[in-house]
């Protein structure tokens, strides 16, 4: 049998959760603690062979109303007779066609009046759609009027409809009048500007990150300054990451450095993994290399797991900044192409670097799925590695569950002496 499980994956530098469903076959270890090869067959994360999802249709019956060809329709509309448009929408086949339609109606009609779109709203809908069609025409009213936007969002609406426009308009905001907006934002009552001002800094930045960085300095006493940073950061790296990296070097608070020096690793990996790797070299400072590497790791990773990994592997010499790597990049690729990811497992010679991978990763997933932990350990190929590090994972076992880890003990294929210690008792 091939048991499924879902590996829970949070990730130590990016905010959020990560499921996927991953399979493993029974146990094929090395032959014992003698030493000795897996008999030729691979360790998998696939699920059954020929397995597929469901087969997306294919009758045609939506190729006139593509997304595309949707939004269009509801902004020509909605610049032209927004009401009249809303009143069409409810003849659209399909609640996300309409919903398509309809939230680029609102967006236009926000653009050609915002607050008669806004009024119209709060007289005329209520619940989700409410909140749904104002996030949308402030949208829109921010493209032409920023501050009578956030003027009229602020004073009229509440809770998360209120802090939902003020973000999206504060993102306009900051890519035209960035200055103004900062000054407006100064009256905002301290949880909503905590939530909203790395919009400003993702608009500001991105049209004038030398300004934005600027402002960030008197702003890193507040609990949002970091994300502000970070933001920053990111949207410099994508355009310029070398003088973002300058940047980065100058900042004095410690924690906005760090995730100066993720953000930007993790922007120039994803365009030029060579450069990123060299700035790296060129760091003084343990702590930039440290974030600076994580970041470059995670950056790669989206287009070429398989090389950061190499790379952390083979090139980074400190062995908590090489362990963390391998966690996240071997984490993140067993969960969205476990394939592939046990392809390049499977693929990588064998030895101490290889080992090291495995010993990560199998003690990364222990805790959500012992048996695939395991499983992966016994493809070490160190005999003295092999053995402590399945030893542990085992004892970890015992201790979640012991009567179903001793059972599968039991009838693995581990060697004797760990069926006599882990074994059924």
């Amino acid at each position: 049998m091939k048991p499924a499980f879902i590996l829970s994956h949070l990730g130590t530098l990016v905010a959020g959760a990560a499921l996927a469903y991953l399979a493993l076959p029974a146990l094929n270890s090395p032959k014992d603690s003698e030493g000795g090869d897996a008999g030729g067959e691979v360790t998998t994360f696939s699920g059954e062979p020929g397995s597929k999802g469901d087969a997306a249709p294919t009758d045609g019956t939506l190729t006139n109303l593509s997304s595309f060809n949707l939004e269009k329709s509801g902004y020509q509309q909605g610049s032209q007779d927004p009401l009249a448009a809303i009143a069409a929408a409810k003849n659209i086949p399909g609640r996300d066609n309409r919903y398509l339609f309809t939230e680029s109606v609102f967006t236009a009609w926000g653009e050609k009046n915002g607050l008669e779109a806004a009024q119209w709203v709060i007289a005329n809908l209520k619940g989700v759609e409410k909140s749904d069609a104002l996030y949308n025409i402030a949208d829109g009213w921010a493209e032409v009027d920023p501050a009578a936007a956030a003027l009229w969002f602020s004073e009229n609406t509440s809770g998360i409809n209120r802090e939902d426009a003020i973000y999206e308009i504060l993102e306009s905001w900051g890519r035209k009048s960035p200055e103004a907006a900062l000054v407006w934002a100064e009256d905002l009552d301290e949880y909503t500007r905590s939530s909203v001002m790395d919009s400003l800094a993702e608009g500001w930045a991105s049209n004038d990150p030398q300004g934005a960085a600027k402002a960030s300095e008197k702003l890193l006493e507040y609990d949002f300054g970091d994300e502000f940073v970070m933001n920053i950061a990111g949207q410099w790296a994508s355009t310029d990451p070398g003088a973002a990296a300058t940047w980065a070097g100058t900042i004095d608070h410690s924690d906005a450095r760090a995730i100066a020096h993720l953000e930007i690793g993790q922007e120039w990996a994803m365009g030029d993994p060579d450069k990123a790797t060299a700035w790296i070299n060129s760091l003084k400072t343990d702590d930039d290399k440290l974030y600076a590497s994580l970041g470059v790791a995670l950056g790669w990773s989206e287009h070429d797991p398989g090389a950061a990994l190499g790379w952390a592997v083979g090139t980074v010499q400190n062995p908590g900044t090489r362990q963390r790597i391998i966690e996240d990049v071997m984490l993140d690729w067993s969960s969205t192409d476990p394939t592939a990811a046990a392809e390049w497992l499977n693929g990588q010679p064998k030895g101490p670097q290889n080992d090291e991978v495995l010993s990560t990763f199998s003690s990364a997933i222990v805790d959500v799925d012992p048996e695939s932990a395991v499983t992966w350990a016994s493809t070490i190929t160190d005999e003295a590695k092999r053995t402590e590090n399945i030893s542990t994972l085992l004892q970890e076992w015992i201790a979640m569950d012991g009567d179903s880890a001793r059972k599968w003990v039991s009838s693995s294929k581990l060697s004797d002496d760990l069926k006599k210690k882990f074994g059924p008792q």
